[in-house]
């Protein structure tokens, strides 16, 4: 009987509940652009997050990157993205991500990068959202410059600009 009781008081309320994105279900990449036009492109395997849901409506996103799983299948070039050069991994470990406005087709965030924070605004793609989980995905154009991510030789023959894709499943 309570089982029912709350069943139907879930049903008169609507479904609500945090999800734990499924990181093997879940993928965080990039592209960088060269000076001659060619694609570096990378990807985070280690991260976790989580997604809110109120029905069928996203209500809140919030993870965490781990710098150190930067890959772009390069392990010299990886090593120097992790140096001082650029993220300075041993100082900044993680990129933050906290959601603060959550529209129907956007999301805006709080994102931590190389210890500065900077709003950003992500469209979203709700691939699906309900009681069964949710599947998302997130993209913008993330301008490393801003994140201070733009003091050494080697990053003046990359573009500013960099494509994030971000797909989440949350269960």
């Amino acid at each position: 009987m309570k089982m029912i009781m709350t069943l139907l008081l879930l049903a008169v309320m609507g479904f609500s509940a945090e999800l734990k994105v499924d990181t093997k279900a879940s993928s965080i990449a990039f592209e960088a652009t060269k000076m001659m036009f060619i694609g570096v492109d990378g990807n985070f395997s280690d991260f976790s997050g989580t997604i809110d849901v109120d029905g069928d409506k996203v209500t809140a996103i919030n993870g965490t990157i781990k710098v150190l799983s930067i890959n772009t299948d390069n392990t010299k070039r990886d090593d120097h993205l992790l140096s001082s050069d650029f993220f300075d991994e041993v100082k900044y470990k993680d990129i933050i991500f906290k959601s603060t406005k959550i529209e129907d087709d956007a999301v805006t965030a709080d994102v931590t990068i190389h210890g500065i924070t900077k709003p950003i605004t992500f469209e979203m793609q709700k691939l699906s959202v309900g009681e069964n989980g949710v599947k998302i995905k997130l993209t913008a154009v993330v301008d490393r410059t801003e994140f201070g991510i733009d003091n050494n030789f080697m990053s003046m023959m990359i573009f500013d600009n960099i494509d994030v894709t971000a797909t989440l499943v949350a269960k």
